[in-house]
């Protein structure tokens, strides 16, 4: 399935907003739980073998406030979409998928559990958002 299409399609039949992303793709903005909201970027790219992917993935926090990197290490067995990962200065949340095989639910879970997981991370750093 066409990838902007798809994107498109999972963001405007949950109402949530969406826009162009700075990274390349769409930036989506998913409800997480009353009154908080955690943005999602999902891009293009490619696998070894050059075939399509999506990268879904959100941000947690800087580095900088993590004391123990061996406790978010562990946390990546609990997820069943995403993993943590260090991009530039920032923990993010990371999930792929490939595009061949991609369908409407499996990528609609895929933003929101990314979503949903990134923010309680967040708020379990910061107790409320991180505005870095």
């Amino acid at each position: 399935m066409n990838f902007d299409v798809l994107i498109q399609q999972v963001a405007a039949s949950h109402g949530w907003p969406h826009t162009g992303s700075p990274y390349g793709g769409y930036r989506i903005e998913v409800p997480t739980e009353y009154g908080r909201t955690q943005v999602v970027e999902v891009s293009q790219g490619a696998d070894p073998d050059g075939r399509p992917l999506a990268f879904i993935w959100s941000r947690v926090t800087t580095i900088d406030n993590v004391g123990d990197p061996w406790y978010l290490l562990g946390l990546n067995s609990q997820f069943s979409y995403g993993a943590l990962a260090v991009r530039d200065r920032d923990v993010i949340l990371m999930e792929t998928q490939l595009m061949q095989s991609a369908d409407y639910d499996e990528l609609q879970r895929a933003v929101f559990y990314v979503a949903k997981n990134a923010d309680a991370l967040e708020k379990q750093v910061h107790g409320h958002y991180d505005q870095n």
